[in-house]
Parts: C-alpha cells; sequence; structure tokens
C-alpha cells in the first residue's frame, strides 16, 4: 500500500464469533509459518513463494499474497531485531569493559598503597576482597556477552517462537504453571498459535480481495464478505457474510474514516484475532487511508513545550515573543502498572496536551531523545536509576503524540535535548518560581521557537566571548554534575549563586564578574567574589 494513498488509519472493533474463524486461523498460521521457514531455508523469493503456496495447499492466490506478504514482514524484523541486538550487546561490551578497567586501575592504586603501608583497618580489606570478586564476576560476565555476540553474528537461521516463549517453555514445568496434563498446555498452545488471520487491501469495491467491506443501511452497520480458502469450502461454503458496528470515538470519526475509504477505492487491509484477556471475543481491525490533514496549529502563535519526567509530563505554554502564559503537571503513574495500563494512561496525558494546543492553536515542542544507549549500559549505573529507565515508556509517548498531532493538525517539532534542565534551573526556576521539569519544558518551548538562552554574565570568562552559547552551559552543567549541586540549592537566583559561586572549586573557572549576591547584578568595583557570601 503506497503512502500516496494518505494518512494511515486504523479502525476495530468486536465482530459476530463464526466457527470458521478456529479453522481458518489455525491454517493461515500454519501456512505463514511454512512460507517464512522456506524464505529462510531454501531462500525463495515472496513471488515463488506464493506459487508454492497455492500449489502445495490449494488455495486461492489473494490467500497466498497476503500471507507471503506477512512471512516478509516477519523475516524483516527478525533481521532487524538482530542487527538491533548485535548493537545493544556491542554497547554493553564497551560498558563492561570500560567499568572493568576503571576498576582494576581503582584496585591497582589500592593495592599499591597496601602494599607500602598495610591496610588501615579490616573493614578496607574486606572492601579490597569484595571489589577483587566483583572484578572477577565482571570479567566472567563480559566473556559470556562476547561468547553471544559471536553466536548471534554466525547466525544465518532466524528463529521466532509462533505462540510466545513464555506459554512454550510452560511445558517442561507443567504443575508450576496451572496444567495437570500435558494435554491442557497443548490445547492452549494450538489455541495461541491459530487465532489470527490477514488479507492485505487492495484499491478496488469493498477494499480487498479475500475479505471486503460494505456499508449497511444502517447508521453504523457494516458487512464483512469473507471469501474462504477452498480446503475449508466443503464444510463452510465458499463465502461468509458477517455483520459489525463502528461508532465514533470521542475526537475519532472512525465510520466516517471508513466510509471515505470505501467511496473512494482506499485499499483496506483486514485482520480478524481473537482476545483471549477479553473472554475469547473475535475482532477485526481495518487499517486504510484518509485525507491528510493540513497543519493548521503552528509556532506563529507560540509553542507547547514538553517535558517527560519519571512520574509527571511537565508542559508549558510560551507566547511567540518568549514569555511564559501557561503550565501544567500532568501526573503519570508507571510503577506496577502493565502495558496496558500504561498505554492508557499515556494517550490520555498525550489527548490533554493535543487540547491544549487546539485551544492556544500553537505547536508542540518535544526533545529527541533516545534512551537506547542508555538502557544498553543500566547495569552499570544505580538501581533508582535504572528502576526509572526502564520503566520510561519516551518512544511510547512520541508515537502517541506523533499520531494525534497528525490527526488534529498540530505541528510537531523535535528540539535538541542539550543542557535544557540545567538552563531552565539557571534562568528561570527561581525567576517564574517553577519546578525543574516545567523549566525545563519553558526551555524546550523557546528553543523550538529559535531563541537563544544566554548563560549569566557573572558566569562567563574571558575566553568565553566568542564561544557558541552552548560550551557556557556544557561548563556549569559539567561543574553541577561533577560537585553534585542539588537542585533545590539552585531554585532562587540566590541559592544559585551559592551553589556556584561559593564552591571552593569554582576559583579555578576565574569568574570575569564579580556580583551582588542579594540581586544577583554585576559589581563594577573590585571586590573578591566570596566577599559577599
Amino acid at each position: 500500500m503506497a503512502k500516496s494513498h494518505g494518512s494511515l488509519r486504523g479502525i476495530e472493533a468486536k465482530i459476530e464469533y463464526h466457527p470458521v474463524f478456529e479453522e481458518l486461523g489455525s491454517l493461515y498460521e500454519s501456512w505463514k509459518r511454512s512460507a517464512l521457514n522456506w524464505m529462510q531455508t531454501e531462500k525463495l523469493s515472496e513471488s515463488v513463494v506464493e506459487k508454492r503456496l497455492m500449489k502445495q495447499f490449494n488455495i486461492q492466490w489473494a490467500w497466498a499474497d497476503s500471507i507471503a506478504t506477512e512471512a516478509t514482514q516477519c523475516l524483516s524484523q527478525l533481521k532487524t531485531a538482530k542487527t538491533n541486538n548485535i548493537a545493544k550487546l556491542e554497547l554493553q561490551i564497551q560498558a563492561k569493559t570500560n567499568a572493568a578497567k576503571k576498576l582494576i586501575t581503582k584496585l591497582e592504586k589500592t593495592l599499591k598503597l597496601a602494599t607500602k603501608k598495610g591496610f588501615p583497618h579490616i573493614q578496607a580489606r574486606n572492601k579490597f576482597a569484595h571489589q577483587l570478586l566483583g572484578l572477577k564476576s565482571k570479567i566472567q560476565y563480559l566473556q559470556r556477552l562476547k561468547r553471544k555476540l559471536k553466536k548471534l553474528k554466525n547466525t544465518e537461521r532466524l528463529h521466532v517462537c509462533f505462540g510466545s516463549k513464555k506459554l512454550f517453555n510452560a511445558q517442561h514445568n507443567l504443575a508450576e504453571n496451572g496444567y495437570q496434563t500435558r494435554q491442557e498446555w497443548v490445547f492452549d498452545w494450538r489455541k495461541k498459535r491459530s487465532g489470527r488471520f490477514f488479507c492485505v487491501g487492495k484499491s478496488q469495491s469493498g477494499g480487498g480481495t479475500m475479505m471486503k467491506v460494505f456499508p449497511l443501511q444502517e447508521d453504523g452497520l457494516y458487512q464483512l464478505q469473507i471469501q474462504v480458502p477452498r480446503p475449508l469450502q466443503d464444510k463452510y461454503a465458499q463465502k461468509i457474510q458477517l455483520v459489525f458496528s463502528v461508532y465514533d470515538r470521542s475526537g475519532r470519526y472512525r465510520s466516517s474514516d471508513l466510509d471515505y475509504a470505501l467511496n473512494n477505492l482506499k485499499p483496506i487491509t483486514i485482520s480478524i484475532f481473537r482476545r483471549e484477556h477479553k473472554r475469547d471475543n473475535w475482532y477485526i481491525h481495518l487499517s486504510t487511508y484518509v485525507p491528510e490533514i493540513p497543519v493548521v496549529h503552528t509556532r506563529k502563535n507560540g509553542c507547547i513545550g514538553v517535558d517527560f519526567n519519571a512520574d509527571s509530563i511537565s508542559v508549558t505554554y510560551v507566547k511567540w515573543d518568549g514569555n511564559i502564559e501557561y503550565l501544567k503537571e500532568i501526573p503519570y503513574k508507571w510503577k506496577n502498572k502493565t502495558t496496558g495500563q500504561r498505554q492508557a494512561s499515556m494517550r490520555n496525558s498525550v489527548s490533554q496536551i493535543v487540547e491544549l494546543a487546539e485551544f492556544f492553536e500553537c505547536a508542540i515542542a518535544i526533545e529527541s531523545l533516545d534512551f537506547t544507549k542508555k538502557k544498553s549500559k543500566m547495569s552499570e549505573e544505580s538501581k533508582v536509576y535504572n528502576d526509572m529507565l526502564s520503566n520510561l515508556s519516551t518512544g511510547m509517548f512520541r508515537e502517541a503524540l506523533e499520531s494525534r498531532c497528525r490527526r488534529f493538525g498540530v505541528e510537531l517539532i523535535k528540539v535538541n535535548p542539550a543542557f535544557t534542565s540545567v538552563i531552565g534551573m539557571i534562568n528561570y526556576m527561581g525567576k517564574y518560581g517553577l519546578n525543574s521539569g516545567t523549566a525545563a519544558a519553558l526551555v524546550i518551548s523557546r528553543r523550538a521557537l529559535k531563541l537563544s538562552e544566554k548563560i549569566p554574565k557573572c558566569l562567563l570568562k574571558p575566553e568565553d566571548v566568542n564561544k557558541h552559547d552552548w560550551s557556557h552551559w556544557r561548563r556549569v552543567a559539567s561543574f553541577i554534575k561533577l560537585h553534585r549541586i542539588q537542585r533545590t540549592q539552585l531554585f532562587q537566583w540566590k541559592k544559585a549563586l551559592e551553589g556556584i559561586l561559593t564552591h571552593s572549586l569554582w576559583a579555578e573557572h576565574e569568574l570575569s564578574q564579580q556580583v551582588h549576591i542579594e540581586t544577583g547584578e554585576p559589581q563594577t568595583h573590585l571586590q573578591s567574589p566570596m566577599a559577599n557570601v
């Protein structure tokens, strides 16, 4: 399906049950696994696989086309997953290697001192022994990662477990997984691998070939026509007709989108599947195209900056001249939540943000963040940081926001995330009485409006005059991180100066101007920057 058709839209609804679903789902998934196997073992092309499916299983071309298309997509996803896993392992190996080198250097210094003077107390000796064991475990884990990487690179046949790996492994521990007999597990295993079938859409009446959709006279009701594969026609006839309903939701025009696709002969890709967690009800999902919605809410009317935090989403609206107009904190709970619950909570938050953009008729700005590298090095970070990072759903949030912005014609701007938190804390947190999240969101929105962020003159050095603003902020950010200056120290302008200027190690930065500690204004007369502290 070509992108020229318009904007892709998904429509999902519950459909009445028919016995053909069970058998067709089982056969379809079996045919798909065979097609994927041929592509990997015999290196067959998609067109050759289509012909072989038609000949070997006696099915129509359109079913063979859908199966071969899905098998091709599955193989492409496996190759992408292999590439991503290799990159992840390489990052993990690099992080572990660097950590091991640092630990070795630290242990060498400790051992050198201990050789001359001995350990000062028994706790120091025990700590040294514990660190030696830690080094040994790091090296062993590093060796395992290297073996895993080598094996993955040499693997040609890519494996995927249809039916979930967790359920497959349950057969080895039946009682622990709630099964009394193996037959019970086999029933669940076959059910898990047979609950879906799929048909690629075509630009013709009904939007497809083997599965077509037609509107009924009653508003919101549609008819699904399924052309049954030849192996099942003797039992279920050649064609089956089922009825389902599509009604509009808040902020979504599902029936009008489907009517547009049907009236304009847009391709409609149809998937029928079972939802086990919803009492085994069957659903229909239609993927089709609607006209592209023009962007009407732009940065001309200002911008809403969004900062994604561990437990909340900070939102700040800035007018076109760079002044703050509105701010909001949207709480977001991710702990002890399932993936579905997180997605629902995220969609609600995104809906609130886009509604604000519609109200102010402005754009939305977010940071172009990628936590892939950070997550690959999580084992070298603290437990609290790892807990937060592993549960952050930045990718999910970004996808949901992009989708909703396209749907409502809101301009979405991605900005460089460099030093947004530091700039917000130093320049705006105390000035406007903000927290660190809303201050960072303010910087994000100003950056999207192409407004610069100057560093306070008291923090400049003489040689900084011709440098880029970010080089100044990089120095301040490094200093704050190195000396672990608390954010609470940076809440007020006075506290910011106390947190930075009064630090004894800041003297080496050779401040260009002295400042008054109460006002933050430069002082013209010669005076030590420490005098007013």
